[in-house]
């Protein structure tokens, strides 16, 4: 094809490098990056997502967004997190802050969502919680 069209006469423009031309910055808060591991320690970022019951309950696996000030456009209200779901543990738990989509736990893999922060606790600490109490326990 590219000789049919040198031969009609006509040129081709030069074909451009693919790839970012600027750092992109996020004015919204809402794409902050999630916690990741943490270097000092090595521990995964990864956090429980918990529902309001006596006691709470493990709903779902996720990642803290922290710094986002928004999900999806609407402002996360004081006392809440971006969480980003991972893994579902109950499916058919409502989610503590509902939107239009997503209104269970099944519906959270994949998206983003506010949760309340005293719902959310890191795994590593989750796990040294567990082993104490075994320990105390005992």
């Amino acid at each position: 094809m590219q000789s049919q069209i040198q031969s009609q006469g006509l040129v081709l423009p030069p074909e451009h490098e693919v790839g970012p031309s600027a750092a992109r910055v996020n004015t919204k808060g809402s794409c902050v990056d999630p916690s990741t591991t943490d270097p000092d320690t090595g521990d995964s970022n990864k956090f429980g997502l918990y529902i309001e019951e006596n006691p709470s309950r493990l709903v779902a696996l996720g990642r803290v967004y922290e710094g986002s000030t928004a999900v999806y456009s609407i402002p996360l209200l004081h006392g809440q997190v971006k969480v980003g779901f991972e893994e579902v543990k109950d499916a058919e738990t409502p989610v503590p802050v509902p939107i239009d989509e997503v209104i269970l736990v099944g519906q959270t893999l994949n998206t983003f969502l506010a949760w309340p922060t005293l719902l959310v606790k890191r795994l590593s600490e989750q796990v040294f919680y567990s082993h104490y109490m075994l320990l105390f326990f005992n």
